[in-house]
């Protein structure tokens, strides 16, 4: 995912209230899709594809996270843009997750896990965070972060944002197709709403970047 769409302030540690006990989150899980493929659009012009692919034994889910984008004028590329990760949920429940991001030309690297205190983070930075235990990573493809507190995959941070359900609404696809889904609005710097259809399963995405445009998430 691009720096403007995760890119949000970070909370502080103390603002968290004590732990509750931990419960599987809601999500599409060991049902869904195999595979979640969106063309990315900028400005009415592809600009990069976003790709999850989904490996499954049992109750462990395994997703696997592929983000690309370039603008560019034929061979010269103004800004190019790589995110890959790997989340790994176990019976309904975030375990962890591992990222590397080429933000063009910077690279960033984050990891989190879960432990018995909470979720353990290493920021891009280098720096240690503990979020809560059911805090989730921001991938936008599980509706259960649009239900915790989150953090930033790209570069660890804290989100201090949280997502307010919209209700009923109606998201385009990449083939033109107008279909009933349900929007999720986060409120900020860089405002993000995510839709996700009938199942659960995540449909698309819309979010104002840094320079003003508008990115917009099409499933294929």
């Amino acid at each position: 995912m691009p720096e403007p769409v995760l890119t949000r302030r970070a909370a502080m540690l103390g603002a968290f209230a004590m732990v509750p006990i931990l419960r599987p989150l809601p999500a599409f899980g060991v049902a869904g899709p195999d595979r979640l493929a969106f063309e990315v659009v900028r400005e009415g012009s592809v600009i990069g594809s976003h790709e999850l692919v989904f490996e499954r034994s049992g109750t462990m889910l395994r997703a696997h996270i592929d983000c690309r984008m370039r603008i560019g004028f034929g061979p010269i590329t103004l800004f190019r843009y790589r995110h890959q990760g790997v989340e790994l949920w176990q019976d309904g429940v975030f375990q962890s997750l591992e990222t590397s991001t080429d933000h063009n030309g910077r690279a960033l690297a984050v990891t989190a896990r879960r432990t018995p205190r909470g979720i353990d983070i290493r920021t891009a930075d280098g720096a240690r965070l503990l979020a809560p235990a059911g805090a989730l990573p921001l991938t936008h493809w599980n509706m259960a972060c649009m239900h915790a507190d989150l953090f930033n995959p790209q570069d660890g941070t804290l989100i201090a944002e949280t997502a307010t359900c919209a209700g009923a609404d109606r998201v385009t696809l990449a083939d033109g197709r107008d279909i009933a889904a349900t929007r999720y609005d986060l409120k900020g710097a860089a405002p993000i709403s995510d839709w996700y259809d009938a199942g659960g399963v995540w449909t698309g995405l819309r979010a104002k970047v840094k320079d003003g445009s508008v990115l917009h998430y099409r499933r294929v």
